[in-house]
């Protein structure tokens, strides 16, 4: 019965994995720290995200205020690039094999970034919706190289 067991438990983890279900890779302290302060900065990216789109009413001084957290906010999870000996959660290898490359992929982001508070602060619609693409650019970018698939 032990064998059993083990045979089905071994065939519904294959097939877990195979389907694209495999457990996630496991995260230590530090990609705990990392994934909290992304999270910590979509509350205002998604906000303006909704403006930009006219989901909802463009509001100026709401958005400038969003523009000027965020801009502060998306400097945090960079505090936490160091791999993780007790695992790196959605980031990959990547990262640490080439610093330099993974390091420009971040400068663009916070010239994004800054690009976009500086828009935001200047209130036109139109200059803020092509820095928010911009933001939006850069981080798929950072994604698509450095973090695994969804």
């Amino acid at each position: 019965m032990k064998i059993k067991t083990s045979l089905i438990f071994a065939a519904t983890a294959f097939a877990l994995y195979a389907c694209g279900g495999a457990p996630a890779e496991p995260k230590g302290h530090i990609s705990e720290e990392r994934t909290a302060a992304f999270k910590l900065m979509m509350p205002e990216f998604m906000s303006m995200g909704k403006m930009v789109k006219g989901e909802e009413t463009y509001v100026v001084e709401t958005f400038k205020a969003n523009a000027a957290k965020f801009a502060e906010s998306s400097k945090k999870p960079f505090e936490h690039f160091q791999s993780d000996p007790q695992g790196n959660g959605d980031a990959l290898p990547a990262i640490w094999q080439d610093e330099a490359k993974f390091k420009a992929e971040e400068e663009k982001f916070h010239a994004a970034v800054a690009k976009l508070n500086q828009a935001a602060q200047g209130g036109n619609l139109e200059t803020i919706k092509a820095a928010y693409g911009e933001v939006g650019a850069s981080c798929k970018s950072c994604h698509d190289m450095y973090r695994k698939p969804k």
